[in-house]
Parts: structure tokens; sequence; C-alpha cells
């Protein structure tokens, strides 16, 4: 008889906490990351991952439940938001699990392959994402599992050019939203900004040589569960550069100018409707959350020690070039935060062989233009 072991899933306000137990045998567990855009509006992350639950009898009635898909209900904690569960309508289904939710047992997931490649345009996070630990590229499909394999590296050329590499002159907005359009926001180009160590917001969000919106990868624990994803991309940028969508985009941002006054705006009995669905929840004494109250993605993150900017989900973000969205944010290819919350568990070799892709992009880029070192 196999050895078994239990396993769980948590949220990040540990309000909901689901164990299951499986054979030794059955690790590790294969995991699906979708790039879609939906997911990516779902969750604000740049990619879902997701494995099979090991059971098939498990009560989600106390989650917050999305109607995601024909196919698929998401379900996430109704205080929290974070993102839990995804199921279809055949109960003789197990449903699937965040990643991002699951402890960080040694050996217990596997990224095994990588969905809807071509929703992202440009890559997305997909080509920093490891290879098998031989060297061997996890597949890659254009669409569902099993249509067109795309290579590892696809779109294959790391040429950006310079309508790319520098951030537009004008403050052309960025459109940003939920799956569920709750919230949805624009976000100006940082073109109209220098960078000014006197001034915080600007020299914390602003890249000095492109003037584009600065742009990391973290895998801090509260992040994952937050997001269910093990690799969280943020952009950061000055509250004055967010605006409602449907204001003009020269006309002055009537978004909140302080994390103070968002917060205050947001709890208010008389909310401003323009703020749709978003939600706070304080995550730490000094940090809050932003997120949707229907389908949970995440929107922002707020420290008070920055009180005017904050930090936008990238996986929100709706621009031309793609999901990295190029054209207007300056990636530190170089930059993985948080790498020591994955340490000791199936998550230390994936941030590792992570930090190590990420590095070998950045210099293959043409001249490592963009590498914001």
């Amino acid at each position: 008889m196999d050895d078994s072991i239990t396993i769980k899933a948590q949220c990040m306000c540990k309000a909901h906490t689901f164990s299951a137990s499986l054979p030794t045998s059955a690790l590790p567990l294969n995991a699906s990351c979708c790039h879609c855009t939906s997911c990516r509006r779902l969750t604000g992350s740049l990619y879902n991952p997701a494995v099979s639950w090991p059971e098939t009898s498990v009560d989600l009635s106390g989650l917050r439940k999305y109607p995601f898909s024909k196919h698929f209900d998401v379900y996430s904690c109704g205080t929290c938001s974070s993102q839990l569960f995804a199921r279809g309508h055949n109960p003789s289904i197990a449903p699937y699990v965040t990643t991002g939710a699951l402890e960080n047992i040694p050996g217990l997931v596997k990224y095994d392959n990588h969905m809807f490649i071509s929703d992202t345009i440009d890559g997305g996070l997909a080509p920093w994402l490891p290879k098998e630990e031989n060297g061997d590229p996890v597949k890659r499909w254009k669409g569902h599992r099993n249509s067109v394999e795309v290579p590892f590296d696809w779109p294959v050329s790391k040429f950006i050019p310079t309508s790319r590499l520098y951030a537009s002159p004008s403050p052309s907005p960025t459109l940003f939203h939920c799956h569920c359009k709750g919230v949805q926001l624009s976000l100006r180009s940082a073109a109209d900004l220098e960078a000014d160590p006197a001034k915080e917001s600007t020299s914390t969000c602003v890249d000095p040589k492109t003037l584009k919106f600065k742009a990391c990868s973290d895998s801090c624990n509260s992040c994952r569960q937050h997001f269910g994803s093990d690799i969280i991309a943020w952009t950061f940028a000055p509250l004055t550069h967010i605006n409602f969508s449907t204001e003009a985009a020269s006309a002055p941002s009537q978004f909140p100018q302080t994390i103070v006054k968002l917060k205050e705006a947001v709890l208010s009995k008389t909310k401003d409707p323009r703020l749709g669905t978003l939600v706070v929840y304080n995550s730490s004494p000094e940090v809050e959350r932003y997120s949707c109250s229907v389908c949970s993605a995440s929107i922002f993150y707020a420290v008070y020690d920055r009180e005017d900017m904050v930090d936008i989900a990238v996986g929100l973000l709706d621009h031309p070039d793609g999901a990295r969205a190029e054209g207007l944010l300056a990636w530190n290819y170089g930059l993985l935060g948080w790498t020591g919350d994955a340490a000791g568990g199936w998550r230390e070799k994936l941030v590792a062989r992570t930090k190590a892709s990420m590095k070998e992009w950045a210099n293959s880029l043409n001249g490592n233009q963009s590498t914001n070192d």
C-alpha cells in the first residue's frame, strides 16, 4: 500500500482551509498554466496555474462563486478575495485548485504545460517560466492543450523596436479592468513625468531612462495566496495617473489622490459609482489590498509609507503591445522579489529557475536596452 500525504489549500486570511489525502506515488501534481486574457483579467496575474484537486467531493458552498464561463465557475474567499478553485458543471469531475493556494511541500507540484500563449501577443510571463530540470522545455500551446505547439521562447524575436522601448510622448491612457468589468479604470503613461529623487512617487515608479512605469515580479506568500499564482507581476504608479475609464484622457484625474482618500472613498456609504465593485482588505496593519467584490480579481496593493502611489496588477492591463505592456512598462528582468518565501518546498526550484530564465531573457535582448538594471 502506498504511503499517503495530506495536502492543504488555504486563502490568505485563513478563513477557508481545504484538505485532501492522496498517495505519495501520485506526486508531483501536474499543473496547467493558463495565459489567456480571461484568466489574466480574473486574477490580475500574468498566468493562472492550477492542478486537479485529489477528491471530487469538496464543499465549496462557503466561498464566493463567480460564473467565469459557460464551462466553469470559480470560487474565492469572500473576505480577502483569494482565488481558490474552479469547477465545471459535472459533479463527478474534481475541481481545479490554484497552485498559489497550496502548501509549499517538497515535490508537490510540477508545471506541466502552458496554454493560450497566443492571447498574450508578446508571450507574457511564459518565456520566463522555467524549463524542466533536465533542460527540456515545458510544452507550450497556442490555444488549449494539444492545439498548436509553440516554441519555448515564443514569439521568438526579442528585438524591441524603438516605438515600444520608449513611452509615447502623449499621455494616452491604457485601460485596465477585471474580468466582470465591475472595476474599469485607466492608467496614463509616465511620459509627462521625470524621476525626481525628492518625490517618492516618481523616483519609485518611473524609470528615468525611458519614462516608463517600473515593473517587476515577486514570489511572496501573501501575494501568491491572494492571486492564486506562484509568480506575481506588479507595476507602480502615482495615483495622479489613475483615472476612471469614463473620463477624457486629457482631463485631470478625479480618482482619489492618496491611499487614505482611496480607502475612505471605497468604504464610503455614498461610494462614487465609478469605483464600481472595488473593495479593500487590510492584509496587515499598514497594507491594503484592493480587489473586485464580484470576480475577486486583485487590483491594487497599497502601503502606508507610500501615500500617493499604488502597485497595479499587470494582468489587468489592456495594452496593444501585449500582456507585458512593454510600451508602457520598464521591466526589471533581473529582479524576482521575496524568493526567500519559496524556500524549503516545491516552489524553491520553481523560483530559482524562473529567476535564471529571466536573466537569460534579459541577456538575449537587443543590446540589453530594456533590462532596467
